[in-house]
């Protein structure tokens, strides 16, 4: 079209050169004295530079139509956003009218949901780049919607799960599962072929998809095992192929090596790699078979009294100081902490309930303290995100407005904890600890926090040495 810049594009879906020069000089740039417009030619070898005329741009219209949802795929690509540099915004091709459509619905979503101007402003930035580039008629990819966090000032989990609430997401297939079962596969890609594909079946045997029927193990116990064998699969994929060649006195001398706490882990590991590719009758015979370390007995030992000297008031935020509060006081574990809902929490009666496995809920009564402070993060709660649906008790900034409701991070707990010195479990530990020094009725540690007759024991036998058992000679 005459008097109106084309722009260079690749023919491929998602696929643009956002700084590509016109093919056409537009109107006003073609040199007055000459009475021949350029040809492209000329507009190649011109020595002199454009520059834009004084004041602000005007926004470039182009073609309504900058990815045709039906032209083919002749093969994928990553998009780069970082093209796209602070300050050139207005720049960007025009929105088509779905798109501008699209657009405001998610400015409205975005007041809707109580977010703040900053976040509102750069969530709407995001999706207007994604949408000046892609267009709203076809499903957006999902590789190129999280390509757009190379780009800075940019706001990637929001724009995505308001696309995806409206089915104008396409999966990316390399993100399928959640973030452990990634973390697996990713672990397992850097271990040599064969041992690899012998991993990946010891995976599908704990799934519950080997020979035989097995209950599934969570990803994330799988996680831990393959985490602890993962440096001596390393170690072992520099002399052998297969797993089938490992002996029993690699096994021995791998364990040897080990601090004894570390080499325990190890060992149970071990047994369920070897165990389950026996079965599988990948290999011949299980080299872990009667391998036993002795067995060791780790008693709880507490704090320095100057550790926990102003522990709550050191802890810097409402929702903090009730965090160490749980757990300092009511010996709450770190995952059942980040679990509690809103429902949970009784502040007439004082009192919480803290969900535990296997339906064994506990319930907690508030001190003076804990309920003070409980009622002062409520009210920060609501100060904050009035408008949240999240409905754990404790949220953060990214949890309050994720649609899909998720309790807080364990990173936040521990950015917690780690101001302060120490850690959740450990924490824990003393609290049951000094409860325990106070009395030696076991009954009485499992009332007040919850736990096992045998982990109850295992406390008053610290507190109290002349318990334990002697062992004859």
């Amino acid at each position: 079209m005459p008097g109106r810049p084309t722009q260079l594009a690749f023919i491929l879906p998602g696929v643009r050169a956002p700084k590509a020069a016109p093919l056409l000089l537009p109107a006003q740039r073609k040199n007055p004295g000459s009475a021949k417009e350029h040809t492209l030619c000329d507009a190649v070898v011109t020595p002199q530079r454009w520059h834009w005329p004084a004041g602000r741009p005007a926004a470039r219209q182009f073609s309504p139509h900058l990815v045709d949802p039906a032209q083919g795929t002749l093969f994928r690509a990553r998009r780069d956003w970082t093209c796209l540099t602070v300050g050139e915004l207005d720049q960007l091709p025009a929105l088509t009218s779905a798109a501008q459509a699209l657009l405001e619905e998610f400015q409205q979503h975005a007041r809707a949901q109580g977010w703040n101007t900053t976040a509102r402003n750069t969530a709407a930035k995001t999706l207007r780049i994604l949408l000046a580039w892609v267009g709203a008629d076809a499903p957006i990819h999902e590789a190129d919607i999280r390509a757009l966090a190379g780009r800075r000032s940019t706001t990637i989990r929001r724009v995505h799960q308001f696309l995806t609430g409206k089915d104008m997401v396409t999966p990316d297939p390399s993100r399928q599962g959640d973030t452990v079962e990634r973390a697996i596969q990713r672990r397992i890609t850097t271990l040599p072929d064969g041992i690899a594909g012998e991993v990946r079946r010891w995976v599908q045997v704990l799934r519950g998809e080997g020979r035989r029927p097995h209950p599934q193990f969570p990803f994330t116990t799988i996680r831990s095992y393959l985490n602890c064998f993962s440096p001596m699969l390393a170690s072992w994929a520099s002399r052998v192929t297969s797993l089938r060649e490992i002996t029993r006195q690699d096994i021995q001398a791998a364990l040897d090596d080990q601090p004894p706490v570390t080499a325990r882990n190890l060992l149970s590991a071990l047994h369920s790699l070897f165990r389950a590719l026996k079965q599988e009758r990948i290999i011949f015979r299980d080299p872990t078979r009667g391998i036993s370390l002795p067995a060791m007995r780790r008693l709880p030992v507490p704090i320095p009294t100057s550790q926990l000297r102003g522990l709550i008031d050191r802890a810097g935020s409402p929702m903090a100081e009730l965090i160490v509060a749980l757990i300092a006081i009511h010996a709450l574990g770190k995952q059942e902490t980040a679990r509690l809902l809103l429902t949970d929490l009784d502040l007439p009666a004082g009192r919480l309930l803290a969900r535990r496995p296997d339906s064994r809920h506990h319930t907690v009564y508030l001190d003076e303290l804990t309920h003070t402070l409980a009622i002062a993060w409520m009210r920060e709660r609501r100060r904050l995100w009035p408008l949240t649906a999240n409905p754990h008790l404790l949220v953060s900034q990214v949890t309050a407005a994720d649609q899909t409701r998720p309790p807080i991070a364990h990173t936040v707990m521990d950015a917690i904890f780690k101001r302060l010195g120490l850690t959740p479990g450990k924490l824990r530990r003393d609290r049951i600890l000094d409860e325990a020094s106070h009395t030696a009725d076991p009954v009485h540690l499992m009332r007040v926090f919850g736990i096992s007759a045998k982990t109850a024991m295992t406390y008053i036998q610290a507190a109290h040495p002349e318990r334990r058992p002697t062992v004859p000679r």
